[in-house]
C-alpha cells in the first residue's frame, strides 16, 4: 500500500464506514497523509542538493517560492541559498534573514543596526569584506534586500571593511652637542662633546579601510 494511495475510510470498520463524522475523519486523514508523501519526496532531494544540476536547483526554489532566490547565481550559491531558505524564512524581518542572505551570495556579512552607531530608529548598515558588494552587485543586493527586510526599516549605508598586512618601518636618531671653553693664561682651550644614538626597528601592522554607499 502507497502512502499517496490509502483511502483510509475502507480500513474502518464496517459499522463506522456510514457515519458521516467517521468518513469525513478518514477524508482528512486521506489528504494530510498524501501531503506527507508529497513532503517525503521533496526531502529526498534535499539530501541531494549537491547532484542537482542548475534547472532542477531552479526547479525546486520555485516549488519552495523562494523569493530571493536568483537563477543566474553560480551553482554553489543556489545551493547555499535553497539549504538556508527555511531559516530565513522562519525568520524575515530580522537582522538574521538579511545577514544570511548576504553570507550565501557574497560570503560574510552583519547588520550594524541604528542603536549600535547612533543612527535614526527603524535604520541599519550593512558590512561585508565583499568589495563586489558595492560595485557590479549592488543593484542584486538591493533587490534581495527588499525581499527579506522589514518595510518600515531603512538601509543607510553598506560598509566594506578590508584588512590587509604591511611592514612599518621606524627609525630614531639622536644628536647631542655640547662646547666647553677653558682659560689657561693667555690661551683658551675648547673642548667639544657629541653624541649619537641610533635606533631602528620594524614591525607587522594590519590596515583596514572602510567604503561606504549610501542607499535606500
Amino acid at each position: 500500500m502507497r502512502l499517496n494511495e490509502t483511502e483510509m475510510v475502507k480500513l474502518l470498520p464496517a459499522w463506522m464506514q456510514e457515519d458521516g463524522s467517521d468518513k469525513g475523519l478518514a477524508t482528512g486523514c486521506d489528504i494530510i497523509s498524501r501531503d506527507a508523501y508529497a513532503r517525503l519526496k521533496l526531502l529526498s532531494r534535499w539530501d541531494k542538493i549537491d547532484q542537482l544540476n542548475d534547472a532542477e536547483l531552479d526547479e525546486m526554489a520555485w516549488e519552495l517560492n523562494i523569493q530571493w532566490y536568483d537563477s543566474t547565481a553560480p551553482i554553489a550559491v543556489k545551493r547555499a541559498v535553497i539549504r538556508s531558505s527555511d531559516r530565513v524564512y522562519a525568520k524575515l524581518g530580522t537582522p538574521y534573514a538579511v545577514e544570511q542572505i548576504v553570507a550565501d551570495y557574497f560570503g560574510t556579512g552583519e547588520v550594524r543596526e541604528w542603536y549600535q552607531y547612533g543612527g535614526q530608529p527603524h535604520h541599519f548598515k550593512v558590512l561585508s569584506d565583499n568589495p563586489s558588494l558595492v560595485n557590479s552587485n549592488l543593484d542584486l543586493f538591493l533587490k534581495l534586500l527588499r525581499t527579506v527586510k522589514r518595510r518600515s526599516s531603512w538601509l543607510d549605508a553598506i560598509l566594506i571593511c578590508l584588512t590587509g598586512e604591511m611592514f612599518l618601518y621606524s627609525g630614531m636618531a639622536v644628536r647631542d652637542h655640547t662646547q666647553e671653553v677653558h682659560v689657561m693664561g693667555s690661551d683658551e682651550i675648547h673642548i667639544y662633546h657629541a653624541a649619537v644614538v641610533h635606533d631602528n626597528n620594524r614591525e607587522t601592522v594590519s590596515i583596514g579601510t572602510d567604503a561606504a554607499v549610501i542607499s535606500d
